[in-house]
């Protein structure tokens, strides 16, 4: 049991910090070169509002194994400008674990995306994980034609339309839920291709969590990977009924671990 929560905790890890998804193997090109990966400093052009704004800052806190406030997540906009020549947000996620989890798992994950503005289509996605003395760093060019990677960066040929797990979590916060009863899209986690499906659980709901009391809307997250639905994973993510649909609370049950991470502060928006 504790080596079966050790492997189950690792493999989902990137679902937890990422707000969403799990992780398999990569469907993975070679690096091939191209300019700098990073993105250009420039204003981005006009596009429709979003319900988050730059320099957004949720706080979360979580437990897993029923061992209460042994996860922590800090959820930033951190950047909206151009990237090579796309608007484009630059969101990111900083997620670590506390004792006791930290003796069972030890956790220092950082994930970055760069989506496109409007739709928040992925263009590229890094991670950065440091778990248990182990580091690695995974920069990913996300593209649906075979084109010319970064010096820096993975090439991956996904499907048009693809997100990463984070511009994933901020499109859910576009959608008007009380006219949208099912979104569906291709999601690349940084090693593997899924189709996701996310869907009104609970049209409204009072939720009490460390930031305060919220009516919300719970969406269930179903994970297909070739036309199968991963059984194993129970994902809801319950949205405010606010400007905003912040994400007060995620829940998540695996066959035989499960966890609740929720909101702990909401910083405000630049």
């Amino acid at each position: 049991m504790f080596n079966f929560s050790r492997r189950t905790f690792y493999r989902f890890s990137p679902l937890i910090a990422g707000l969403f998804l799990t992780y398999g193997h990569g469907l993975r090109a070679g690096p091939q070169r191209q300019q700098n990966s990073r993105p250009k400093t420039s204003t981005a052009t006009p596009v429709p509002v979003s319900p988050f704004h730059m320099g957004e800052d949720l706080t979360y806190s979580g437990e897993w194994l029923r061992m209460s406030d042994v996860i922590s997540a800090q959820v930033t906009v951190a950047g909206d400008s151009s990237f090579f020549g796309h608007p484009a947000w630059h969101l990111k996620v900083q997620f670590r674990t506390r004792n006791p989890l930290r003796y069972l798992a030890a956790v220092d994950d950082q994930f970055d995306s760069y989506s496109d503005h409007s739709d928040l289509t992925g263009y590229q996605f890094e991670m950065y994980t440091h778990q248990s003395g182990k580091s690695e760093t995974r920069i990913l060019r996300l593209s649906p034609t075979q084109s010319p990677a970064p010096p820096d960066a993975i090439q991956v040929q996904v499907l048009p339309g693809t997100r990463d797990p984070l511009g994933f979590a901020y499109f859910l916060r576009t959608i008007n839920w009380e006219k949208t009863r099912e979104v569906r899209s291709p999601v690349y986690d940084g090693h593997k291709l899924y189709e996701v499906r996310a869907e009104v659980a609970s049209p409204r709901e009072e939720i009490t969590v460390q930031a305060g009391k919220y009516s919300a809307t719970g969406i269930s997250i179903h994970v297909f990977d070739h036309g199968t639905e991963k059984s194993d994973l129970k994902i809801t993510v319950w949205l405010a009924q606010d400007e905003s649909r912040t994400p007060v609370l995620l829940e998540i049950e695996t066959a035989l671990s499960s966890g609740r991470i929720e909101l702990v502060q909401k910083g405000a928006a630049h």
